[in-house]
């Protein structure tokens, strides 16, 4: 029987290290993942309950990119927008544009919840209030 020499078993231990680094590394990130859902939300349940978006809702993105948010969040975010602003009423696009969203987005949520808003008008100046 072959015993094997100090240079392999060194080898052999340095692949079996990075085996273990790797599902270390791994494990951390499933566990990061699974508290930023946590963190989401707890933020979600505050939201709701204060009628305000979290920091990180409202938290400023690359212009250049809208960010991504549940219709959940999106509700929240529009409902509180109006409640501040939102005296005179706004258009799809003056929201789109407070909350840093895409406009194409605020008209489809819009148009799948029919009953969250008020609508005046019709065409270009239609206006949303709270209901």
């Amino acid at each position: 029987m072959h015993m094997p020499s100090t240079q392999q078993e060194i080898e052999q231990l340095k692949r079996r290290l990075e085996i273990l680094q790797e599902e270390a590394e791994n494990e951390l990130r499933q566990k990061l993942a699974e508290a930023r859902k946590v963190v989401t939300d707890l933020e979600m349940q505050l939201s709701e309950i204060t009628g305000r978006p979290s920091a990180t809702m409202i938290k400023g993105a690359d212009p250049k990119r809208w960010p991504p948010v549940t219709d959940e969040q999106l509700e929240v975010m529009i409902l509180f927008l109006l409640q501040k602003e939102g005296g005179e009423g706004m258009n799809a696009k003056t929201i789109a544009e407070r909350l840093n969203q895409n406009p194409i987005r605020i008209r489809q949520w819009i148009k799948d919840h029919p009953e969250a808003l008020k609508r005046v008008g019709k065409g270009p100046g239609t206006k949303f209030f709270l209901p």
